[in-house]
């Protein structure tokens, strides 16, 4: 099932909560009595529109969709991308640039209508369809999910804005221009009740259902959203106390996730199968937005120089620094500090074997499609490097999520499906981690049957993997924990908000490290500068709704 974005008749009227137009009028014949009546085209396209709004390209096709270049794990290279924007200080209540809010409580105003108008679904009529006993099985089904939709949107809010308003019923626009912000543990208190209630009537895969129509929301990802969201909650910048109950939960919900994967039919797979045209089938994905064929993609972060090619998201230097050696753990950054002679010496080789899945370097080939692969030059006047406009500001390209069997040549193109992950077991392992570490304040304790360490070396023993074992402990093990997180979930939209809910921007965020490589391929490092202030802990709320309503007053701090 693709869940590309549907054009539908529904019409947001009203943010922060709107309503469908669902009336009769010459240009939109179908009314909410047929609308409800009409299963297809009516009722699952409307349910499909809300599952469309959690991916909705809202950074567009120049920022490659990713939030990496907001964070040391990529620059953008094009000045005109719109990710650019959070580190360059066009971001502003009146310029908030992201969409999460409009887009969050769109979603949501229109669940809360189907919520409450699906039961007058009627498909009496349709008995004698072939495919009757199939939609009244997803009708009884799709208030679970709307439910879950809607617990998931209200995680998106809170991660970026803290504080939200919480409306769980269709609202007038008086209504809804006078709501008050509902403080955060209230907010995540509403999605844990919510989970709790509907994952029991969710299926744990939907691959034995009644019509097969996997890529919808199941029992497993609702667990995973209830484990992410405790996660958030115990962190420091929604727990400033450091209450460690709150790290209990958080452990005691991804435990149950792991303890069970097996007989969800979940299991951990190679790295390079998380990505790539099989990857929506892969046995790790928990839930995922599926594309079909496209190259577009591609497009954005090949190199400048294989043709059609833009750069787009370029691993930095500081990303790659946090890479280990396969022969005792040591870093990249530890090992090589200053320059490197590339020409004499390859510092790559050894490597973490998830650095040659996640980038691409000088001297590779890459892409590997036959009619474009080519060895990669990064250096000072290569066929790849500067002073091509557009080329490598890092020193790298990407290659996670970038399927080199694509061809973007101007004839003869060669097109895949994607899959974008939002939860994979393998993040719960991690999570776990975190979360049982602070909770009893050892990474050896085993109060949940497993200690921290125990989750990350199944990640790392991994068979095409196989890194040195976690044995560390106190802040030692917070260091190095916090560069696997990034090396493991790198380029899932994850370092963006871990390093906010940790509140360690000014470390991780205010510089990042770059490589440039001279002709005579020395590669040196150089420091880039990028404006953080404490404020971009959270979004700022768009001024375009406090004007509306003055109850969501005060914006967030610094804003």
């Amino acid at each position: 099932m693709k869940l590309n974005k549907i054009g539908l008749f529904i019409l947001a009227c009203v943010i922060p909560a709107s309503c469908a137009d669902l009336d009769y009028t010459e240009q939109n014949p179908r009314d909410e009595e047929w609308t409800y009546e009409y299963f297809a085209e009516g009722i699952k396209n409307m349910v499909f529109d809300v599952y469309a709004q959690i991916y909705n390209d809202e950074f567009g096709t120049n920022s490659a969709y990713f939030l990496a270049g907001a964070t040391d794990e990529a620059q953008y290279a094009l000045e005109t991308g719109a990710i650019n924007n959070y580190t360059n200080g066009g971001w502003s209540p009146a310029n908030p640039y992201s969409n999460t809010y409009t887009k969050c409580y769109r979603a949501i105003s229109e669940i809360c209508m189907y919520l409450e108008k699906i039961d007058k679904a009627d498909l009496s009529e349709w008995e004698l369809n072939a495919s009757y006993d199939i939609w009244s099985h997803q009708l009884e089904l799709f208030p679970y999910e709307l439910r879950f939709l809607r617990a998931y949107f209200y995680f998106e809010l809170f991660r970026a804005y803290g504080d939200v308003p919480l409306v769980t019923t269709t609202l007038s626009n008086a209504q809804a221009n006078s709501m008050s912000r509902t403080p955060v543990d209230q907010i995540v208190k509403f999605i844990v009740d919510e989970i709790d209630e509907v994952a029991p009537h969710l299926p744990v895969s939907y691959a034995s259902e009644m019509g097969a129509e996997i890529g919808r929301v199941t029992r497993v990802a609702a667990y995973a959203l209830k484990a992410r969201t405790l996660l958030y909650a115990a962190s420091p910048l929604f727990n400033p106390s450091g209450d460690q109950s709150k790290w209990d939960k958080a452990a005691v919900a991804c435990k149950y996730i792991i303890d069970n994967a097996q007989v969800w039919g979940l299991k951990l797979s190679s790295y390079s199968a998380l990505w790539g045209k099989e990857a929506f089938f892969n046995p790790e994905l928990i839930f995922g937005i599926g594309r079909g064929d496209s190259n577009s993609f591609e497009m954005a972060n090949y190199p400048v120089g294989v043709e059609n090619g833009s750069s787009g998201n370029c691993p930095t230097q500081s990303f790659v620094d946090m890479f280990e050696y396969q022969d005792n753990g040591e870093t990249f950054a530890k090992r090589h500090p200053a320059g490197i002679d590339l020409s004499s010496e390859n510092p790559y080789e050894g490597l973490d074997p998830r650095f040659a899945l996640t980038v691409v370097k000088n001297g590779d080939e890459w892409p590997t499609n036959g009619a474009q692969k080519k060895v990669i030059e990064t250096f000072v006047g290569g066929f790849n490097g500067s002073p091509k406009y557009g080329a490598t500001p890092t020193g790298y390209y990407l290659r996670k999520f970038v399927d080199g069997s694509c061809v973007t040549t101007a004839d003869n193109q060669v097109s895949q499906r994607h899959t974008w992950i939002i939860f994979r077991l393998g993040e719960f392992y991690l999570d776990f981690a975190e979360a049982a570490f602070h909770a009893t304040g050892s990474a050896n304790d085993k109060t949940y049957g497993i200690s921290a360490n125990d989750a990350i070396n199944v990640l790392r023993n991994r068979a095409d993997i196989q890194m040195p074992k976690f044995t560390e402990d106190g802040d030692a093990w917070i260091e190095r924990y916090e560069r696997e997180r990034a090396v493991e979930l790198s380029f899932e939209n994850h370092r963006f908000w871990d390093v906010r809910r940790w509140k360690k921007g000014p470390q991780y965020f205010k510089t990042i490290q770059v490589a440039s490589i001279s002709s005579s391929l020395q590669l040196s490092r150089s420091t880039v500068s990028r404006q953080w202030d404490d404020k971009y802990y959270f979004y700022p709320i768009p001024q375009s709704e406090l004007k509306k309503n003055p109850n969501l007053a005060p914006n967030n701090p610094g804003w």
